[in-house]
């Protein structure tokens, strides 16, 4: 019995071990498939999914569909102002580390700072 049972693991072991050494390899090979959608100006209620749809009076079923076959990110925390924010979704990193605190003003040269990284760059390198 143990000699049987000895014949039969230690190769399924070894097939296991192998598939876990070569499944990252072959994942990374994959191109990433995301669809990013941002809304302005609305409310975290406002959505079926989130609770609102028909008891707003706006029904949402298409959306509520979409967020159910996906990753629904749940915190997102804004700042006060428009630049910060978007600096914020473009690069993954507090304003603050990417320079875009705060709106620039016209006529100086401002933004992020030139070695920042944004989401696009790195998945434009994935092709």
């Amino acid at each position: 019995m143990n000699r049987k049972f000895s014949t039969i693991v230690w190769p399924l072991l070894a097939m296991a071990a192998i598939r876990c050494a070569v499944a990252p390899a072959i994942a990374a090979e994959k191109k990433p498939n995301i669809v990013f959608m941002l809304m302005d100006n609305l409310g975290y209620g406002e959505l079926g999914v989130y609770g609102g749809g028909i008891l707003r009076g706006a029904p949402t079923p298409r959306i509520d569909r979409l967020a159910s076959q996906g990753m629904r990110l749940l915190n997102f925390n804004v700042e006060a102002q428009c630049t910060p924010s978007r600096s914020a979704l473009m690069t993954g990193r507090f304003s603050i580390r990417s320079g875009t605190y705060k709106v620039p003003l016209g006529g100086i040269p401002d933004g992020l700072t030139l070695w920042e990284v944004t989401i696009a760059e790195l998945l434009s390198a994935r092709g």
